[in-house]
């Protein structure tokens, strides 16, 4: 399952301040697109407009044809029980378990699913992202970055979305964790062909040849496909002239 994410001349302002300008992104179904920048430049303004947590100043924002602006709060809440989201900031619920947070989409999404199916969704979730079973009664407060980033992604996952919108999900979280995530982030967009859209600092945080990449500058969004490589050289040249 898949959607499609069309993004027309969107422009947010804040007071004064035109955090973006007439962005314009078409993201296919099935399709995975990196979104750069630097911090404060409008990347989680962008994503939440995407999820229409945001109403954009001017321009449109559809799924799979279906203009999020003009839908009732009604039709929209039905329309994201299709959307995985995981904020910059966790955003797990404080009084809820490891276990209760990730299992809540499955509780709220309207799905007939007996307490045991939950449960057994829930462990799988756990399990691929190599979250013990020792936390799952734990709450929030006592987690680690690393932690509360995979629950957030297993609240994410857990059912199945069409679209997955990802909020530097790699921030703050250890290599071995990154490597995990990414691991799977990719098995599961393979197996499902679900449509992702990442905000990320390091532009190789999805294999070059899978994503689109951009950049957003100035409030404007830029093609990064031709600047990427010649950043990734010039690295590699310059490491290259340290090491002799």
């Amino acid at each position: 399952m898949s959607c499609k994410l069309e993004l027309s001349g969107i422009t947010f302002r804040r007071g004064e301040n035109t955090i973006l300008s007439s962005v314009s992104l078409t993201v296919p179904p099935g399709g995975v697109v990196v979104l750069g920048g630097r911090s404060g430049s409008g990347k989680s303004t962008l994503l939440e407009i995407c999820a229409g947590l945001l109403k954009p100043s001017d321009g449109r924002v559809a799924w799979d044809g279906a203009e999020v602006g003009r839908m009732s709060k009604y039709a929209l809440y039905a329309l994201r029980k299709s959307l995985g989201y995981v904020f910059q900031v966790h955003a797990l619920i404080a009084n809820h378990s490891v276990f209760d947070n990730i299992a809540l989409p499955l509780r709220c999404g309207g799905r007939d699913l007996s307490g045991e199916q939950i449960k057994k969704r829930v462990w799988a979730q756990m399990e691929e992202l190599g979250i013990g079973r020792d936390i799952e009664k734990k709450f929030p407060e006592t987690l680690s970055a690393a932690q509360l980033r995979s629950v957030a992604l297993a609240r994410a996952l857990v059912s199945d979305p069409k679209l997955l919108i990802l909020d530097e999900p790699f921030s703050g979280v250890d290599p071995f964790t990154s490597t995990t995530i990414i691991n799977v982030l990719r098995r599961r967009w393979a197996k499902s062909g679900m449509t992702v859209i990442m905000a990320a600092h390091s532009m190789s945080a999805w294999p070059e040849w899978e994503a689109g990449r951009y950049q957003l500058k100035d409030g404007r969004l830029e093609s990064a496909d031709e600047a990427f490589p010649a950043v990734r050289d010039l690295k590699y040249n310059q490491k290259f002239t340290y090491a002799k």
